[in-house]
């Protein structure tokens, strides 16, 4: 997974959809923070993360907000 994104691109490509929030709905703390993180990076990439941290600090503070 790409390590430097711009502004910009945190916000085309990690900001929660309205659908996206909607499965989110019966989630709360940190299952719901790992549910949006972990479904914005299959949704990217097709896969989940091979590892811990293999999602930066900066997209999981993007979908965070």
């Amino acid at each position: 997974m790409k390590r430097q994104w711009t502004r910009d691109e945190l916000a085309d490509h990690w900001t929660l959809a309205a659908k996206e929030l909607e499965l989110l709905a019966n989630k709360t703390g940190a299952t719901r923070l790992g549910f949006a993180v972990l479904l914005k990076v299959f949704i990217l990439e097709g896969r989940f993360p091979r590892q811990k941290h293999g999602v930066p600090g900066v997209v999981i503070f993007q979908v965070a907000n």
